[in-house]
């Protein structure tokens, strides 16, 4: 009885692209993250510094980027916003008010969804550059 036998050779070649393709983006997606969480920060302070109340907020505002990696893939992720301690304290009074007064600088939120767009697209770009 004769054994049957398939030609693996594309499809190994397939998986060896697959496997430059992670390391290549696993660089490239720091990058994208770093740029967009800069750009949000920019719109964050830019917003701050236009209160005459919360103007000195603004040199708070900063990010920070946390990769975690693990079986062969990760997360990238940043956190944006003011550092809590002197006048980043005063953040959620300048975002959110009190019933004394405040919340006049635009919520957070709006600078993620400005941004988001542009981060998701620079994604997929990096992601059409890998394969």
């Amino acid at each position: 009885m004769a054994g049957v036998t398939f030609d693996t050779s594309e499809l190994d070649a397939f998986a060896a692209e697959l496997g430059k393709a992670g390391a290549f983006t696993q660089k490239g997606v720091r990058g994208v993250i770093s740029k967009g969480a800069l750009n949000i920060k920019k719109q964050q302070q830019a917003e701050m510094r236009r209160s005459s109340y919360f103007a000195m907020i603004a040199p708070t505002i900063s990010y920070d980027i946390r990769e975690v990696s693990a079986f062969g893939g990760g997360i990238v992720e940043a956190e944006i916003g003011p550092v809590k301690g002197g006048a980043g304290s005063l953040a959620n009074i300048a975002y959110f008010g009190t019933s004394r007064g405040g919340g006049t600088v635009p919520d957070p939120e709006d600078a993620l969804q400005a941004e988001a767009p542009r981060t998701a697209k620079a994604l997929l770009d990096l992601m059409a550059q890998a394969i």
